[in-house]
């Protein structure tokens, strides 16, 4: 498993990292939603909603997986895909906390979102550069 990437326990590291983030994420959107609903305000009758939205992640969690126990050559998507998740998310928290986007709606914004996005960011811009060799070929 290490050799697959790059033979550095330090990126396998920072992808179980995130991989272990996103399955926690999965975790509460499949088992207990009425705590995501709950924590940001949406109420009840929004429980099929956010599990519809969280199930995007499920898939992503389990490529993850697959990737970790076979093979990351050439599995650039997954890792721009993470990147991009964690950009969009940063930037609207952000932009939501300076009032520029939805002003009009009761937006909760949590520190943890903001600095789960950044380190997932970090993390994905470490794996991206250190394993290109593998990602990109």
């Amino acid at each position: 498993m290490i050799e697959n990437f790059g033979g550095s326990i330090v990126y396998l590291i920072l992808f179980l990292i995130q991989l272990l983030g996103l399955a926690f994420y999965s975790y509460l959107i499949l088992f207990t939603p009425k705590t995501v609903t709950s924590d940001y305000g949406f109420g009840e009758s929004a429980v099929p909603v956010v599990r519809l939205i969280g199930s995007f992640i499920i898939p992503f969690v389990l490529i993850g997986i697959y990737l970790m126990f076979t093979s990351i050559e050439g599995s650039w998507v997954y890792f721009v895909f993470g990147l991009m998740l964690s950009i969009y998310q940063l930037a609207y928290d952000l932009l939501t906390r300076m009032g520029i986007v939805d002003k009009e709606y009761n937006v909760v914004n949590k520190t943890q979102d903001t600095v789960l996005s950044i380190v997932f960011i970090v993390i994905n811009l470490i794996l991206l550069n250190g394993l290109q060799d593998r990602l990109f070929i």
